[in-house]
């Protein structure tokens, strides 16, 4: 919703063991770099718009980014990455760069890799960007990749008589990212250009951390950030209701209590005690919960 902000999504420039991300690409696609004509050639694949594997992302699409069609455009990138180390972060750092000047805006906001542990690159490569890291309660997040309909629900409707072990090996992956998170959040806390933000704050006392926020990233506070629901961008539908909540919900942050299994439940907080410490989130005292319940209507009192 800032002036000058060119929202893009998950360009894949990094991306987790086996997946097909920008150096499949390269390596199926296109070849060796340091010839001019492959070059081009990866150029004109990257803004075909075209289904390339490897190139499977939304960010890919540019289905609200018509620079992509100009001939400037990627002669510039062509020219600029000829000019290069021809190395991936310079690939993704001049891409990035010319899709936000050609589009008229001042800065990027870019949702990079959700495997944290690519935290260290993406540094090198944008040395004076800053990383702003979000996290939740990580039970949250379990059910929230339980009932993700493109991927673990796909997998148990194909897979039925295996749902059982699906949703185990999810809940440990899970648990397993998040106390990652945690210790890369650890590493790099004290640089300047790295701040955590906890989900559950901004739903809690959404001012104060975005003003957190805009003072973090150099972006002026407008009082229009507080109602979402009327900026021109799209919202994820919940995975738990389907629905695409726009407005600052507090109860979307504890929705998952309705789902979660006490062993899930259990299982969840006993492996990840010490990360949730580490990421100063404290489920027992955290004022969401408490402003949840406030915030449900209140049912009218039956007499027997």
């Amino acid at each position: 919703m800032c002036p000058g902000m060119l929202r893009l999504a998950e360009p894949r420039f990094l991306g987790a063991p086996r997946q097909k991300d920008f150096n499949f690409f390269l390596r199926t696609q296109v070849g060796d770099l340091s010839q001019d004509a492959h070059v081009l050639k990866m150029v004109e694949l990257c803004f075909s718009r075209n289904t390339v594997p490897g190139l499977e992302g939304h960010f890919w699409r540019f289905l609200k980014n018509p620079v992509v069609d100009d001939p400037q455009f990627r002669e510039k990138v062509v020219e600029r990455i000829k000019m290069s180390d021809r190395s991936i972060g310079a690939i993704a750092r001049i891409v990035l760069e010319e899709l936000t000047a050609f589009s008229g805006c001042t800065q990027a906001c870019v949702k990079f890799p959700i495997d944290i542990r690519h935290l260290a690159p993406l540094l090198r490569w944008f040395p004076n960007c800053r990383i702003v890291h979000i996290t939740r309660d990580p039970r949250a997040l379990a059910m929230s990749k339980y009932n993700d309909p493109s991927g673990t629900a796909l997998r148990i409707k194909q897979h039925p008589q295996l749902a059982w072990f699906i949703r185990r090996a999810v809940l440990l992956l899970v648990i397993s990212q998040y106390r990652l998170s945690a210790q890369v959040h650890q590493k790099f806390r004290g640089r300047p250009n790295y701040r955590l933000f906890r989900y559950e704050d901004l739903l809690a006392e959404p001012e104060r951390v975005l003003r957190e926020l805009c003072e973090f990233t150099g972006i002026q506070f407008q009082e229009e950030m507080l109602e979402p629901q009327k900026g021109e961008h799209e919202h994820q539908p919940s995975s738990l209701t389907g629905k695409q909540q726009k407005a600052f919900d507090i109860t979307a942050a504890v929705r998952w209590r309705t789902v979660i299994s006490p062993l899930d439940n259990l299982v969840t907080l006993a492996l990840t005690k010490g990360s949730m410490r580490r990421l100063g989130y404290d489920p027992k005292t955290h004022p969401i919960f408490r402003h949840a319940r406030e915030s449900q209507p209140s049912l009218p009192q039956v007499v027997y």
